[in-house]
């Protein structure tokens, strides 16, 4: 019987991937940030995911701001792309991930919708620049890059 080589990868070598993320950074109309408390590890983060086979960075971007929120946006600013060893994550298996993260900026309009998540059992939250909980490192990063936060 033959092993398929992804099982036996697993016993000889560890791997490198690279990994593309679209990061949004949403703000409201009084220029507070949203974060998401990530459900396992309880820091505050920005919108995070990977891009998926068949779609642009854009639509990675969309796409992950609707399923972490149920939110469309209508604008999506491209701000900068990030990538280099300060990017890199150790898995538990010892596989390498190197993460290419393409940073979006846009704006969420507070209505009835937004009022009704925010605060709610969903981990999402609006914070004053200036009052920002403990994120995890690459939420940091990503925001000292961009200037909002120093």
């Amino acid at each position: 019987m033959d092993l398929p080589a992804r099982d036996i990868g697993q016993y000889i070598a560890k791997r490198a991937h690279i990994v593309v993320k679209a990061a949004i950074i949403a703000a409201n109309e009084q220029g507070e940030l949203l974060l998401i408390k990530h459900a396992e590890q309880g820091d505050w983060r920005l919108l995070i995911g990977n891009m998926r086979p068949g779609e642009t960075i854009e639509e990675a971007a969309h796409r992950e701001l609707w399923e972490e929120t149920g939110w469309k946006a209508e604008l999506m600013h491209f701000e900068a792309l990030y990538s280099g060893p300060e990017l890199r994550q150790i898995h538990a298996n010892g596989d390498e991930e190197y993460d290419v993260i393409a940073l979006f900026k846009t704006r969420i309009i507070q209505d009835h919708l937004v009022q009704t998540r925010v605060n709610s059992d969903a981990g999402l939250k609006f914070f004053d620049r200036n009052a920002l909980p403990p994120m995890n490192e690459i939420s940091m990063m990503l925001l000292t890059q961009s200037g909002l936060r120093s």
